[in-house]
C-alpha cells in the first residue's frame, strides 16, 4: 500500500499478497536491515499481533528486493511462539540476522542468506539475552570479524546482573 504525503511517499510493509492493507492487522517495534552489497535488498522485522485486540506477539517480517517499492510479508518466524523486541542486522556479505526475545526471557538468532526471503534459526536452546536486547555485528577486518555482540536490560532477564554476550561463530550453534 502506497501513501503519499506531499513529497514524502510511504510504502507499507505488512501487506497481503496483492500489496493491500490487512484489515485488523497490528504490528509495532519495527527494525530494518539493508544489504550492504545491494541497497535494493532490505528486510524488516516487527512484533506481529494476531489482531488489534490481542497482546500475543510473534516475530513478523517482510522483505523487498526493489529498494522498498514493493514488499512481501510471508508471515512470522514461528507460528504461535511469543516473541518481542526484534532487532535486525546484516554482515558485510549481505546475510541478514534477526535477534528475537522469547517469552521466557531468552533470545535466539535467525539467519537469512537469501535477502530475508526465509529464515533459519542459527542458535539452539536457551541463548543469553534479556528484555530490550540489541546487537551488532563486527564487520571490521580485525580479530573480532564476524562476531555478534548483544546487550540487554538488567531487568527482565535470566542472567542475574549480566547483560552482555558475544558469539564468536556468527550466532551458530556449537
Amino acid at each position: 500500500m502506497v501513501s503519499p504525503y506531499g513529497a514524502f511517499v510511504s510504502f507499507q510493509v505488512n501487506v497481503d499478497a496483492i500489496g493491500q492493507n490487512i484489515v485488523g492487522d497490528a504490528a509495532n517495534e519495527p527494525t530494518i536491515a539493508v544489504d550492504p552489497t545491494n541497497g535494493n535488498k532490505m528486510t524488516i522485522g516487527w512484533r506481529q499481533f494476531n489482531s488489534v485486540q490481542s497482546d500475543f506477539r510473534q516475530g513478523g517480517w517482510g522483505f523487498t528486493t526493489d529498494a522498498g517499492f514493493t514488499w512481501t510479508f510471508p508471515g512470522v518466524l514461528e507460528t504461535n511462539v511469543f516473541r518481542s523486541d526484534p532487532v535486525l542486522g546484516s554482515n558485510e556479505s549481505g546475510n541478514f540476522f534477526y535477534l528475537s526475545l522469547r517469552q521466557i526471557f531468552y533470545a535466539d538468532i535467525w539467519r537469512s542468506t537469501n535477502s530475508g526471503q526465509s529464515w533459519t534459526r542459527s542458535t539452539v536452546g536457551d541463548v543469553t539475552g534479556g528484555d530490550k536486547e540489541w546487537f551488532t555485528i563486527d564487520t571490521t577486518n580485525g580479530m573480532g570479524h564476524g562476531f555478534l555482540y548483544q546487550a540487554w536490560s538488567t531487568s527482565g532477564n535470566n542472567w542475574g546482573g549480566r547483560q552482555f554476550s558475544r558469539s564468536t561463530n556468527g550466532g551458530s550453534p556449537g
